[in-house]
């Protein structure tokens, strides 16, 4: 049984080239790009395109009115493909890129709270 079987059905031969994945959606179609790190001289393609539709379905909005409203729902085998890719991404990620997405995320949460800091105390100027 193949590592990771959804990909395999999807044609993804070699997984352990894959470096990125990018999702986005247009319309009712989902889009899914494979990204790869190949060798180099390599004649495979660096990346590759999968397009998921997504089913729709019929929900009550309001059970007093009976209102319905149409919900286009991601497709679960799409799902699936993400979670493999996840987990060959997440496993490839070094001890240097970790660090470099914590540190990029504290300035964030700096920038946030230093921001949030300056109208509070505006605030507290209006009110004095």
């Amino acid at each position: 049984m193949a590592k990771f079987p959804i990909l395999t059905e999807m044609g993804v031969n070699k997984p352990e080239e894959i470096s990125r994945y990018t999702l986005h959606q247009i319309g009712d179609v989902d889009h899914l790009r494979i990204i790869y790190k190949r060798k180099k001289n390599s004649l495979l393609p660096v990346s590759k395109r999968f397009k998921f539709g997504r089913s729709q379905k019929m929900v009550v909005v309001d059970s007093g009115t009976r209102k319905t409203e149409t919900v286009h729902e991601i497709s679960p085998f799409l799902l699936k493909a993400v979670a493999e890719l996840d987990l060959i991404v997440k496993r490839k990620r070094s001890k240097k890129d970790l660090v470099r997405d914590l540190e990029e995320e504290i300035i964030r949460i700096e920038e946030d709270m230093g921001s949030h800091m300056a109208s509070l105390r505006a605030l507290i100027d209006k009110l004095d």
